[in-house]
């Protein structure tokens, strides 16, 4: 009786571990496009749910993948303001923990746009908008960091989440209120990993403006660099995922958004997003912003966000500027491009590497790094910041504020 069970066991096993080098292999072979689903470019089936509508923002749930054998459908808010000619739209993804967000719509609407906010944790509010709740379509939850990865590819929790994505997409693509040809991308923390990963590989989109969240998570100084204590085996396979593997290749016009002192997603990693699409890419570093929701789209802290969508979908000129010669020494040299006068230049600094780390501790926080600032002249008929930085400063970044108090920033130069 032992043998038999011990062969059964050891059959099982055997059985399992052919299946995840096959489906790794899968994945190895195959590029994430390949792998999702068709129907997500079908428009979906919209079931309207009035009775959660919140004033102008109307509540549904629209038809999303199978998960399980079992058809899930995803709620959203969705907004269109009046207007006698279709719209541009956003599609707007929520952090971790987050949810659908109808004041979030509400925002873009008063812009001039239609939008989307969807649950991608498979979770519906009460009908005055507010809680998480599951319900009987629901789909998959987020899982940690990517810690499904070992699932079938269709069973993970990130697969579902940019099928979701892609097919809200859809979904404002066919409204005849909108304009397929202008719709762009804003995702705030896990939302921003979504929205970049998204923005490489839905060339439909025509701009995206991930805000904290961003590419090369493995080797961030934050709380994601906690993917490293991974098995070199699991790490590689949670590499499917990084966002960077997707954005490398794309096209589309980016703004990176983050607080120069954000723990979760430390600013190496969204420099190194940057620079990875610096050709078609502006970097906005907001100092000492904070984390969440609200601080990440907020007009008046994050203007650059609703500017930069403006001047793409919207043809609001001027854009913002854009550094054309990025510093990378002690003795910096800095070239700009900017139609509207650059009044102020600030020199963020740190006398050490970055860490979010307490020495004594090593915990992770926002509030352990202490950045340092001076003014900088600019040349403002020669568009350039030259100066020789103090010998003390190991660390570094560049603030431009245009005469509309827009920033635009360098990429992060670690000496």
């Amino acid at each position: 009786m032992k043998k038999t069970r011990f062969y059964v066991q050891f059959i099982v096993s055997f059985f399992l571990l052919i299946l995840s080098t096959t489906l790794n292999a899968q994945l190895k072979d195959k590029k994430l496009v390949e792998l999702l689903n068709s129907s997500i470019y079908v428009n979906p089936k919209v079931y309207w749910k009035p009775e959660m509508d919140r004033g102008s923002v109307k509540a549904l749930f629209y038809e999303t993948l199978q998960y399980k054998g079992k058809q899930t459908r995803t709620f959203a808010y969705i907004g269109i303001p009046k207007s006698d000619k279709p719209v541009p739209a956003m599609i707007l993804v929520h952090g971790g923990g987050g949810k659908a967000f109808y004041e979030w719509v509400k925002i873009w609407n008063d812009r001039g746009y239609a939008a989307i906010s969807m649950s991608l944790e498979g979770h519906k509010p009460d009908l005055n908008g507010n809680g998480k709740y599951s319900h009987e379509f629901s789909g998959p939850v987020k899982v940690g960091r990517f810690d499904d990865v070992e699932l079938p590819i269709e069973d993970q929790w990130m697969y579902h989440a940019v099928s979701d994505i892609m097919i809200a997409h859809t979904l404002l693509a066919n409204l005849p209120e909108v304009d397929a040809n202008k719709i762009g991308i804003t995702g705030i923390s896990w939302g921003g990993v979504l929205s970049s990963l998204v923005s490489g590989i839905d060339n439909r989109l025509k701009c995206a403006i991930p805000v904290y969240g961003a590419g090369f998570l493995y080797e961030s100084k934050g709380h994601f660099g906690d993917l490293r204590e991974n098995s070199p085996q699991i790490l590689e396979k949670k590499k499917f995922w990084d966002p960077a593997k997707q954005f490398i290749n794309g096209n589309i016009p980016t703004l990176w958004v983050n607080g120069d002192s954000d723990a979760h997603f430390s600013l190496n990693i969204t420099s190194k997003s940057f620079n990875a699409t610096k050709n078609h890419a502006l970097l906005s570093i907001h100092p000492k912003m904070l984390h969440g929701h609200k601080a990440g789209w907020n007009p008046k802290e994050v203007p650059e966000i609703y500017a930069f969508a403006d001047n793409i979908l919207m043809n609001v000129k001027p854009g913002l500027g854009k550094i054309v010669k990025q510093p990378s020494k002690r003795r910096l040299k800095l070239k700009y491009k900017s139609e509207i006068p650059i009044k102020e230049a600030t020199i963020y600094y740190l006398n050490n590497e970055l860490t979010y780390a307490e020495k004594s501790t090593g915990i992770k926080n926002s509030s352990n790094i202490k950045w340092l600032n001076f003014p900088v002249k600019v040349n403002n008929s020669k568009k350039e910041i030259r100066l020789k930085l103090p010998k003390e400063v190991k660390t570094y970044y560049v603030n431009l504020k245009d005469a509309r108090g827009y920033i635009i920033s360098s990429v992060l130069v670690e000496l």
